[in-house]
């Protein structure tokens, strides 16, 4: 193996680098550190802020803006949208069980035909 030189420039940047490094994770820790914690309280009151805006506009009103906005399930339990269930079923892949994969090693695309599922 052939022995590699290192010159005090390639030395000093190192050291720079490394320098940097630590000054930015300790001026983010001092700056930004407060961040996380105030996101993960304020995602704590969703569940509740979504029930009382529930409460107060209605059901149908919050399943419009349920549904606009995408919300997740966990705040859109007490709406029970039987939409919604048709997602958790399992979908059968029997239209698959003849298919042979492409010689290629990247694959051709199109050679199978989408399940009934991925129809709207």
């Amino acid at each position: 193996m052939k022995d590699e030189i290192v010159t005090i420039d390639q030395v000093n940047y190192h050291l720079t680098v490394a320098k940097k490094i630590f000054e930015l994770r300790d001026r983010w820790n001092d700056n930004f550190a407060w961040y996380p914690v105030a996101q993960n309280e304020h995602y704590k009151q969703f569940g509740e802020i979504y029930k009382e805006s529930m409460g107060k506009y209605g059901e149908e009103q919050f399943k419009k803006y349920a549904k606009l906005r995408s919300l997740r399930s966990e705040h859109t339990k007490a709406i029970g949208d039987p939409g919604r269930e048709s997602f958790k079923k399992v979908w059968s892949m029997s239209h698959m069980a003849n298919y042979k994969p492409s010689p290629t090693t990247n694959g051709d695309y199109g050679l199978v035909l989408p399940g009934h599922h991925h129809y709207c």
